[in-house]
């Protein structure tokens, strides 16, 4: 594991015990990527697979939507995983994975599903390669992920101060590294809009969900110019959330 990757494994593996209290965006993103399985999935999935499973939003939802199966729930931060056995119980199988190298998984999976856990891979391509090759003939891989415009006014409040922004580039819908035919893909995608007090709250809100990690490389603010953006940005502060809803079929 690299040390970038280590930072956000540690990051999330301290806030388990606060994230579901401040984690609302990710509880409606789950909601909405529940329906859009439950409407594509083309079979009754035998074995189902989730990356980044957190304290277990999706896979809750998951389990109520097929009660027959036994999932499979994969975290990279051991203390989020044991939040959602907690939460779901001991029926399914739980392993401490990084989701985008599932080594020593045996592949054959009718579903591989994933909230909001792919924006954090550094391989991206990669890894949507290695897992697609998990899926069994027939197998779908659905999963929203953050999109190009997330954070925008974020960015342009830097930009407004001539400063430099360690928020991660995301991809655009139409420049998604989807894996290469014969496997097919689809997509949807919606901004949400998400009020904060201000950018105070706004980035006191990422550390309580442990997603504060920058950009590889990034040179934090100095404290006075950290003051000058967040004074900037008083009085109210609405960020985007940019969602990409995605299906890979093999």
């Amino acid at each position: 594991m690299n040390e970038h990757k280590g930072r956000i494994t540690e990051a999330f593996s301290a806030q388990a015990d606060v994230y579901d209290a401040a984690a609302d965006l990710q509880w409606l993103v789950a909601e909405r990527l529940a329906e859009q399985i439950t409407g594509r999935i083309r079979r009754n999935p035998k074995r189902i697979l989730e990356i980044g499973c957190g304290t277990g939003f999706l896979s809750a939802r998951l389990a109520d939507a097929f009660p027959e199966t036994r999932l499979i729930l994969t975290d990279i931060a051991p203390t989020m995983l044991a939040r959602c056995r907690a939460r779901i119980g001991d029926k399914h199988t739980y392993m401490v994975l990084d989701g985008e190298k599932p080594d020593g998984l045996e592949g054959g999976f009718d579903l591989i599903a994933s909230n909001l856990a792919f924006q954090w891979f550094v391989d991206l391509p990669g890894a949507l390669e290695r897992l697609a090759g998990l899926l069994a003939p027939g197998g779908q891989l659905i999963f929203a992920t953050l999109g190009a415009e997330t954070f925008r006014e974020w960015r342009k409040a830097h930009e407004a101060l001539n400063l430099s922004c360690g928020t991660p580039v995301y991809p655009k819908p139409d420049a998604f590294p989807w894996p290469a035919p014969p496997i097919e893909h689809a997509y949807t995608d919606e901004l949400i809009l998400h009020p904060y007090a201000d950018g105070r709250d706004f980035v006191n809100s990422l550390k309580l969900l442990g997603a504060s990690e920058p950009d590889p490389g990034y040179k934090p603010l100095s404290p006075g110019a950290m003051r000058r953006l967040l004074t900037s940005l008083e009085g109210g502060f609405e960020a985007t959330y940019h969602i990409l809803y995605g299906e890979i079929k093999r």
